[in-house]
């Protein structure tokens, strides 16, 4: 999918910045304008030609996004258009924006820059270098003398992200949600802050029945904007749970009939249900087994520079899946012009797996057991456990906005919009669209209100969900799933007992957990853990992450390639210390 940087044109890094995207890139496009006379704007496509919006509008104006772009009902260059008609910036909202991106438009000679409502797409800026990237390996050859930052190491080492606007690089930032640049009389950006999209309704007094029937209608009225989209335009992936097999019911409303995946070995639980879901639709279904597919011989692996492009320098679980990692992405959304994914459907079912009661949750003590969790087996003497907590905590404030120390049911979920989409599955999202447009349905304003009334129990085993895929098509509904149980039904008392202990696993408990896996790993009994990815690095020793970490104490295969992601761009961009 398409990027995009406006960095000033004495910016160091602009030159091999614009020689390292030409040699990648499929299509590659140079912008220059009054609205940025010192300023130079790289617009970039990583997939097929044309997949980048570049819109120019009378005056010397214009519209760029990268990222899948819906305004309305419209898509690609007529949603360019109807959004630019409509554009004011001081009564803007995301209410009639959908999609996942970043977008850059020119109005009336004065530059405005955004992403989604729930910030899935990342804006990078650095306040010293004056840029602004939708890319953060664009942001990474804009920054002179980078440096890494101590607390986003620890972070994206143990978290797999960095809580807030900080990065495992000194000096980059991510725009925090909601916000609007405005680039400022001296090329400086100023910022904006405008309101959540996302509703707090109050909970309506309804049955279970038509508590479900309100949530399909939203969901109906949102899956809704897709209808401009070919029945073949889509290809997606297929589970035996709940999120891809709702998600397949309202596109196949819709009339789409996707080219549908499903990926692991035959014994795997999701196999059976996807064949007898594609089966019910009449739908092609590819089988991809992993662990049967032949690795490319040494020669043909992706160059440390592939990787960087195709991942933007780092994903949540570090560089997993080289070598095939690029191959298989490429493969699953051949012929389709876009890639539909159920992702973040959670928004109806728990993802912290806590049940809070009446006096609330020690804030503290949830962050310690969720994002300040780390292994203090990795730890060097100096490692300041308290000063990294607080700064979790500072950061953690900043994005949601609590001021009290104890945190409600409700505001334990809403930190689903606030905090995982951005930072975790917003990460996810970015890259799949460095391989081609991408439809993330469940990932919108709309739906997280209506979503953020359902209470514990409704959202316990995915029950409320399950009477909204009863609703929407009983039969699809009745199709077995993964879990052993019947969706529309819920689980039985086995399944209920086994994840009672997930339910009410101590705070004290959960961030014991990564110590304890620790201790079970190879590496514990003094086996030093190898991955593929390690070959990427110059210099296998890892100089700057052992001045941060006990490498020989790192058991754990997704720190570690979280580690070698790290060390991979200290190393390529020549880090200073």
């Amino acid at each position: 999918m398409s990027s995009f940087t406006i960095a000033p044109k004495d910016n160091p890094g602009m030159g091999p910045l614009e020689a390292f995207l030409k040699t990648r890139a499929k299509s590659f496009q140079p912008i220059e304008n009054p609205a940025f006379p010192n300023h130079r704007m790289l617009l970039w496509s990583a997939n097929e030609v044309g997949t980048s919006i570049f819109v120019e509008m009378p005056g010397g104006d214009f519209v760029a996004v990268a990222g899948t772009f819906f305004y309305g009902d419209q898509t690609g260059q007529n949603a360019a258009h109807a959004f630019y008609s409509e554009f004011d910036p001081d009564n803007f909202n995301w209410a009639q924006t959908s999609g996942q991106f970043a977008l850059a438009i020119v109005k009336g000679g004065q530059l405005h820059l955004m992403n989604d409502g729930l910030c899935a797409w990342n804006l990078y800026t650095n306040n010293t270098e004056g840029f602004v990237s939708a890319g953060f390996l664009e942001a990474l050859f804009l920054t002179q003398n980078p440096s890494f930052d101590t607390q986003g190491v620890y972070e994206y080492a143990f978290a797999g992200y960095v809580l807030g606007e900080n990065t495992f690089v000194s000096g980059i930032r991510t725009v925090l949600p909601n916000r609007l640049l405005r680039m400022g009389p001296h090329g400086n950006f100023e910022t904006i802050r405008k309101p959540t999209p996302i509703e707090r309704l109050d909970r309506p007094t309804l049955s279970n029945e038509d508590l479900a029937a309100w949530q399909l209608e939203t969901l109906r009225k949102r899956f809704s904007f897709l209808r401009n989209l070919a029945p073949t335009d889509i290809a997606s992936s297929v589970s035996g749970g709940f999120d891809s097999r709702l998600m397949l019911g309202l596109l196949a409303e819709q009339g789409f009939k996707p080219n549908l995946f499903v990926y692991g070995p035959e014994s795997d639980p999701d196999i059976a249900p996807s064949r007898a879901i594609a089966a019910y639709y009449g739908l092609k279904l590819n089988h991809v087994d992993r662990t049967k597919v032949k690795q490319p011989s040494e020669e043909k692996w992706p160059t440390a520079d592939d990787m960087l492009f195709y991942f933007d320098g780092w994903k949540i679980d570090g560089l997993v899946g080289f070598p095939l990692g690029i191959e298989d992405r490429h493969n699953r959304v051949a012929g389709a012009r876009f890639m539909a994914n159920g992702k973040c459907g959670e928004i109806y079912r728990q993802y912290y797996y806590q049940h809070i009661g009446p006096g609330g949750a020690d804030i503290q003590r949830f962050l310690k057991s969720t994002f300040g969790r780390t292994v203090p087996q990795m730890m060097h003497k100096g490692f300041d456990d308290t000063l990294y907590q607080d700064n979790i905590e500072e950061s953690f404030r900043a994005l949601t906005g609590f001021t009290g120390h104890r945190m409600s049911q409700w505001e334990l979920e809403y930190l689903y919009p606030k905090v995982r989409i951005p930072h975790d599955a917003g990460r996810d999202i970015v890259i799949n669209h460095r391989f081609a447009r991408n439809l993330y349905p469940f990932v919108e304003p709309m739906l997280c209100g209506p979503a953020l009334t359902l209470n514990f129990r409704e959202r316990q085993f995915g029950q409320l969900e399950g009477q909204i895929l009863k609703q929407l098509d009983p039969k699809l509904a009745a199709i077995p799933s993964a879990y052993g149980y019947d969706l529309t039904e819920g689980p039985d008392a086995f399944y209920r007992a086994k994840m009672a202990l997930s339910y009410h696993r101590p705070m004290w408990l959960r961030t014991l957990v990564p110590a304890i896996k620790q201790m079970l790993k190879p590496s514990a009994k003094g086996v030093p853990l190898q991955l593929p990815e390690m070959n990427l690095l110059p210099d296998p020793a890892m100089p700057y992450m052992r001045g941060y970490f006990k490498m020989d104490a790192a058991s754990d295969p997704q720190i570690l390639s979280r580690l070698v992601a790290m060390e991979l761009l200290g190393q390529r961009f020549g880090f200073k210390g």
